[in-house]
């Protein structure tokens, strides 16, 4: 059986790391003085406007219309990534995982029906009826340039390969945004994304803001490699991820892959402490089809008669303390 992660930046919060964009924005806003024009004025966009802010990939998209100059623009894209690159390290350092989240983390990452409710975990079963399960392949896809994943798995630098047990195995943990310490990934997913039309034909713009040109330009066979994992999965977990538009090309993909194969589950690891209390758990269910058509949505699968296994081979968790250890 080949499980695949697909780890965002949820990951990282859940091992209480300051990584979101609005923290990176405080600490820009804060620490950082002094910028070229062009950070100034994106610093001043964030006060003004941070729903769009929210998340740094669509807003940089959008901020794409401040300038016609593409050598500003080149510019500023190096020096803000310099600038979350130095932010990121620090919280990446501070990061040091406990023994007890080792083990329990192993358990986790190796178990993935464990935080299946009890119908769930009958109706994983019987998918796993149609799929080998003699061995177990896992590999990940992290959207996130922190090496938490490796220090949790107790990896050494360029280590990415585990065994876990003589049937369990970590085959590769690929960073497809890159890693702190090298050229990172900050982007959109297609040039439409970027307010700015005259950038959406810019060769050199298009090298830098568009995410699998950006790989390309790099001479870098990640993206590649992600969709070969993709193909050959059976069983994709989604943890820590928003299924936002700047990373659209993987969602379709899954997608594809969910219809055209029947032999391919999803389990989507959902956190929202304020949408269910230990009183409410009726409203799992309500919760869970209103994520279903999320998430089919997001995935560009559009039901059709005799798609309805689709649906069947969807999973959930809600607040569960996956990955985590609880105070």
């Amino acid at each position: 059986m080949n499980v695949l992660y697909i780890l965002g930046n949820g990951f990282d919060k859940a091992q209480g790391m300051a990584t979101s964009y609005p923290e990176f924005y405080k600490y820009l806003t804060e620490n950082i003085k002094g910028g070229s024009p062009l950070l100034e004025k994106m610093k001043s966009a964030i006060t003004e406007n941070t729903i769009l802010w929210s998340d740094m990939e669509s807003g940089l998209g959008e901020f794409t219309s401040a300038t016609n100059n593409a050598e500003e623009f080149d510019d500023f894209y190096f020096e803000l990534s310099e600038h979350l690159q130095n932010y990121l390290q620090k919280e990446n350092e501070k990061f040091s995982p406990t023994n007890d989240l080792k083990t329990k983390f192993q358990t986790d990452f190796t178990t993935v029906s464990k935080y299946l409710g009890a119908l769930d975990k009958t109706r994983f079963d019987g998918f796993l009826g149609a799929v080998s399960t003699s061995s177990k392949d896992i590999n990940v896809i992290t959207l996130n340039y922190t090496n938490t994943l490796e220090k949790i798995l107790g990896l050494n630098a360029g280590v990415t390969t585990k065994a876990f047990s003589s049937s369990t195995n970590l085959r590769n943990i690929i960073h497809v945004h890159g890693r702190l310490g090298e050229s990172i990934i900050i982007g959109v997913d297609h040039p439409a994304q970027m307010k700015n039309e005259a950038f959406r034909n810019n060769e050199d713009i298009k090298d830098i803001m568009i995410k699998i040109e950006s790989n390309e330009s790099m001479k870098e066979t990640r993206h590649m490699e992600c969709e070969r994992l993709i193909a050959n999965a059976n069983v994709i977990v989604l943890f820590g991820v928003s299924l936002g538009e700047t990373d659209a090309r993987w969602w379709k993909l899954i997608g594809q892959n969910l219809k055209r194969r029947r032999n391919l589950a999803i389990i989507q690891h959902l956190y929202n402490p304020g949408a269910i209390n230990p009183t409410q758990r009726q409203k799992i269910r309500q919760l869970e089809r209103k994520q279903q058509e999320y998430l089919l949505q997001r995935m560009e699968v559009k039901m059709e008669i005799g798609d309805v296994d689709i649906i069947d081979r969807l999973f959930f968790t809600v607040n569960e303390p996956v990955f985590q250890i609880l105070p």
